[in-house]
């Protein structure tokens, strides 16, 4: 069914254009009643004759008086044909909230609307236009012609113009979306170009599929699906906003596959610290969208894979998933015999990690026995927290004691690898595309 939604003024002419342009199968008035003095519009609709008056002649006096039939008349409208809505005269609010409504319900029920803002008070046409412009598929209409003077068309002389309303709509949602990339939420973006693309409100094709993919490919790297993200950012990898990244993406999933591949006879490693830094960046995106339990959690897991890689990069080289005793100074090998498990693996956890490396003489281990109580107090907050082994939540405050912690405290380590690039010339995603 094809609806129109109108607001109704002073003046008959332009509504009865448009209803006879358009030729609606039901028709909804917007019209204000007689109030406080102020004359509505709602006689205009189906009340009695309508009588207009020309403009006075400055010199006699004289107007020019026409006395015609309401709207519905003229358009031969029956009572199952439209309906009438009561809106305020200068509630532009009120008028939005209505049309809001009644242009929602109407899509919902499949019919194909079309909104013209021609008629009624300033505050009446704003409030419709501006409810039709939430939604795109939605059809914009306005009467326009040729004006003698400020006030109006004159009747005669008008004609009827559907207006691009989703551009209005597609502007807006563009907006949101550099919104949610300058929040890292690079999911929630995307699934708003996505919408647009379906809607078919995508005017710049080359631009559109660059901000979707791109923020596809962040989207994945956020998840640590690094293999999917470096497929569609390499595609821009010319750009100059994403060059950076794509040869940093590549760093991390050249360490993913050594980390698979290894070995304690592979002595050749890539920065596989970057792996590190990346789930340290993860985590402050996550602390700015407020999610601090989630940020801590990763921050203790970034501190554990620090050990971890610490231990497959020295010497001898080792893995914490399953002790090679041989490997250790005799002294210890029976101290580490007491943990091999019932599977026959010796598996050691974060804090085992940096002891032993401190047995070894690894680089770090000056800076882990000068920060050792520090930093396992600082983790007890991850421990205690609803996503660890307790039941307390994790304020920002909390956060950022952790943070400026671990922060120091792996930046001290690289110092002590004398790593060419550490955390602190890691970059962190980007807020802009």
């Amino acid at each position: 069914m094809r609806v129109l939604i109108l607001t109704v003024g002073g003046s008959d002419a332009p509504i009865v254009s448009c209803i006879k342009n358009y030729r609606p199968d039901r028709v909804v008035f917007l019209c204000t009643e007689d109030e406080d003095g102020n004359k509505g519009s709602r006689a205009m609709v189906d009340g009695d004759a309508i009588i207009s008056e020309g403009r006075e002649c400055k010199i006699c006096r004289y107007k020019d008086v026409e006395k015609r039939e309401n709207i519905v008349k003229q358009c031969n409208l029956n009572a199952a044909d439209y309906e009438i809505y009561a809106v305020p005269h200068d509630d532009p609010n009120k008028s939005y909230e209505i049309a809001f409504k009644l242009i929602k319900n109407s899509l919902g029920d499949g019919h194909d609307v079309t909104v013209d803002y021609t008629g009624g008070t300033k505050s009446m046409s704003v409030g419709l236009a501006v409810a039709a412009m939430e939604f795109p598929q939605c059809n914009l209409s306005v009467v326009k012609g040729k004006r003698q003077d400020l006030i109006r068309v004159r009747d005669g002389m008008e004609r009827v113009s559907r207006l691009p309303s989703y551009t209005v709509f597609a502007q807006r949602q563009e907006r949101l979306c550099r919104d949610l990339i300058r929040e890292w939420n690079y999911t929630a973006a995307v699934q708003i170009l996505e919408e647009m693309s379906r809607s078919g409100f995508v005017s710049n094709e080359k631009e559109f599929d660059r901000l979707l993919i791109l923020c596809r490919g962040f989207a994945a790297w956020d998840k640590f699906d690094y293999q999917s993200a470096v497929e569609k950012i390499s595609i821009y990898k010319e750009d100059p906003i994403i060059a950076g990244y794509n040869s940093t993406l590549k760093q991390i999933c050249a360490a993913l596959d050594w980390y698979e591949k290894w070995s304690p006879n592979n002595r050749k490693a890539p920065p596989v610290f970057v792996l590190v830094y990346d789930v340290l960046l993860n985590a402050e995106r996550r602390a700015c969208q407020g999610n601090y339990d989630d940020a801590v959690s990763r921050i203790y897991r970034a501190v554990e894979m620090y050990g971890q890689l610490c231990l497959r990069t020295g010497t001898p080289s080792l893995t914490s998933e399953n002790i090679d005793v041989s490997l250790l100074p005799e002294q210890y090998s029976e101290h580490y015999e007491k943990k091999r498990a019932s599977n026959g693996k010796i598996q050691i956890g974060l804090t085992d990690d940096y002891e032993l490396l401190a047995i070894l003489g690894h680089p770090v281990k000056q800076v882990w026995e000068s920060r050792r109580e520090r930093i396992l107090n600082i983790l007890n907050k991850r421990n205690y927290s609803f996503l660890a082994h307790g039941m307390e939540t994790v304020s920002e405050r909390d956060y950022l004691e952790v943070k400026e912690t671990v922060w120091s405290f792996i930046s001290d380590c690289d110092q002590a690898m004398k790593l060419q690039k550490g955390l602190a010339e890691y970059v962190q995603l980007p807020r802009e595309l």
